[in-house]
């Protein structure tokens, strides 16, 4: 295929053009740092009991605040279920005075036990250590504590989650946060689906305020979502202001070396503009080869990073099948301040799902001729 030329005018091949559009300079929005799901205080709840749930938004307070009981914290990525998780813990040892020692809080990995230790750490103090904090997989012979608390739950081992259910029966203290749409695979139901049948009556809050990505990002990621969301009627609201944020860019790469090209220098084309190296994720599907920063999308659970660049995004990597959906919807999502998607040729049919409003489009762009309009009949 001829390359087009540099200067911008398009070269055209058969009934496409192909124009050569530069990298627009990148809009970083100003955000206070460090980077904090916290909001204001909620009018007339400063300085009542611990303070601890001054700054949750009021969902965030419901969740936080319900009586102990089965609890299903439904939340989307960015709204804090992780943080707000935290927080109920708090509020029960230092509010309702449920026993610390009394608690087992389980989480996907061990950094994110680690990462939730920290926290309690910070919001109990010594309290704090007389919890029982784990990963899934190092969850072992589990002491028959009274409160249960799980992160990520549509993640966890469906016979982890079967036995943590035949030792507590059915109206159990049990709290999990989850978001049914991180669960890539389909199949037999999880246990994010079984919590809803196995604990008909338990509380449901869902969490639908976005702090962490631009107004764009989440934009273009709940277009994607939505069709094959696996909680119905789900609204995701950015809670960043939406002056100042820049568009999805999106790579047109010419071929593999020009994609290589692009993701690796991408952080240093960044730098200048204040966002370092390692703020920088390039997430792409399995087997994907050819540049050595890239990590797999599966590896991003969890994660957020300052900007995302997702590589590799074409019609055979990413068909237009509901598995696929989510899996570009979670490197998405993982993005706060910019997001890249890039690919070769006129990429994944996934894609045509998202306003063309919200993207800015450059490399080799892809279009098609016009025609000459032709005069309508009035």
């Amino acid at each position: 295929m001829p390359r087009p030329a540099r200067g911008g005018r398009p070269r055209h091949v058969g009934g496409t053009s192909i124009r050569h559009v530069p990298m627009p300079e990148p809009v970083l929005p100003v955000r206070p740092e460090p980077h904090q799901h916290d909001g204001p205080p909620l009018a007339g709840m400063e300085e009542v009991g611990t303070g601890l749930l001054d700054h949750v938004d009021a969902m965030q307070r419901v969740a936080a605040s319900a009586p102990p009981g089965p609890l299903l914290i439904n939340a989307g990525p960015g709204t804090g279920k992780t943080h707000i998780l935290t927080r109920r813990i708090a509020y029960l040892v230092a509010e309702l005075h449920v026993p610390a020692s009394q608690c087992l809080v389980l989480a996907r990995t061990t950094e994110a036990a680690d990462a939730l230790r920290r926290e309690l750490d910070g919001l109990l103090g010594p309290v704090a250590d007389d919890m029982t904090v784990r990963a899934f997989d190092a969850a072992g012979e589990l002491p028959p504590l009274g409160h249960l608390f799980v992160d990520d739950l549509e993640h966890m081992p469906i016979r982890l989650y079967e036995t943590l259910r035949a030792d507590r029966g059915d109206q159990p203290a049990f709290t999990a946060t989850g978001d049914p749409d991180a669960h890539i695979a389909d199949g037999e139901p999880g246990p994010f689906e079984r919590f809803a049948q196995d604990y008909p009556e338990a509380r449901v809050v869902r969490l639908s305020r976005n702090h962490r990505s631009t107004a764009p990002i989440l934009a273009a990621a709940m277009q994607l979502i939505t069709p094959v969301s696996r909680a119905p009627g789900r609204g995701m609201l950015p809670a960043r202001p939406a002056a100042g944020t820049a568009p999805v860019g999106r790579h047109f790469a010419l071929d593999d070396r020009d994609e290589r090209h692009f993701a690796g220098q991408l952080a240093e084309r960044l730098r200048p503009f204040g966002v370092a190296p390692d703020e920088v994720a390039i997430l792409a599907p399995e087997g994907y080869t050819g540049i050595d920063t890239a990590r797999p999308i599966t590896s991003a659970a969890g994660r957020e990073h300052r900007v995302v660049c997702c590589v590799g995004v074409t019609a055979e990597a990413f068909p237009d099948e509901p598995g696929f959906r989510r899996l570009l919807f979670a490197a998405m999502s993982r993005a706060r301040d910019l997001l890249y998607v890039s690919h070769i040729g006129n990429g994944s049919p996934l894609l045509d799902d998202i306003d063309p409003g919200l993207f800015t489009p450059f490399g080799h762009v892809r279009g098609h001729r016009s025609q000459p309009e032709q005069p309508r009949l009035l």
